[in-house]
């Protein structure tokens, strides 16, 4: 017998394989869907998406390997938490490292590159007027990093995509009050360094970082907690 499916135009739906499954999740813990402390169950990642356990570990080994996920002996994996002081920490290492890219990316940066941030920073503001809050918060990331990606410096690049998706884990604050919606920061950070300004684009980038810092609040209440295969259930796939 074939293995060819019998009727005309059906289609075999692959698996997930280990890169999609860890993108996933990445995503998920980046856009802040899966809270600190949340149990990331084998048993039932591995139900969720169709695969086995050991593909489901891999993934987990290499979230735990970008400090988004904790393993715990005979317990599990679960979603990582900072400290308030650990994220001030973050954010103090961001501005220095920041700084010294926007210094060199002041000097090289082409007309593409700008057009290419530009339009970033308008998707960004078209999921800050449609509260798509999940996707406002990967765009946002998303600025910062491919502004580290025109950097020649490889090390400072790599530092910053090791930092900030670590700021997803210091959930002490809500994204809405963040101040990514009431003033277009990223729009004029890009405008001084389009123009060559560095210095002013440094003032604007640490201004820009000062402002989401100053929003963490240790004292603030975590959501109420759905269940994980609620959220995996209503968080629709990547994009990217």
């Amino acid at each position: 017998m074939s293995d060819v499916p019998h009727r005309s135009g059906s289609k075999v739906r692959a698996k997930p394989t280990e890169d999609f499954i860890y993108t996933e999740l990445y995503n998920a813990i980046c856009e802040r869907q899966l809270l600190p402390d949340t149990k990331l169950g084998e048993v039932l990642l591995a139900e969720h998406y169709g695969v086995s356990r050991t593909i489901i570990r891999q993934a987990l080994m290499r979230l735990s390997g970008d400090r988004l996920v904790k393993l715990e002996p005979n317990r599990g994996a679960f979603v990582a938490r900072l400290t308030l002081e650990e994220a001030r920490q973050i954010y103090a290492a961001w501005r220095l490292v920041e700084a010294e890219i926007i210094r060199e990316v002041s000097t090289t940066i082409t007309p593409e590159q700008v057009a290419r941030l530009r339009a970033l920073i308008a998707a960004e503001r078209q999921a800050c007027e449609a509260e798509d809050y999940p996707l406002l918060t990967r765009l946002s990331t998303q600025f910062h990093i491919q502004l580290a990606d025109l950097c020649s410096n490889p090390f400072l690049s790599r530092f910053i995509k090791e930092l900030i998706p670590q700021t997803s884990l210091a959930y002490f604050y809500e994204v809405r009050k963040m101040p990514l919606c009431t003033k277009d920061e990223h729009g004029e950070i890009l405008d001084f360094i389009a123009v060559g300004d560095a210095e002013a684009a440094v003032a604007a980038a640490k201004a820009h970082l000062d402002g989401i810092e100053a929003a963490l609040d240790a004292r603030a209440a975590l959501e109420p907690k759905a269940s994980l295969a609620d959220k995996l259930k209503s968080r629709m796939p990547s994009m990217s």
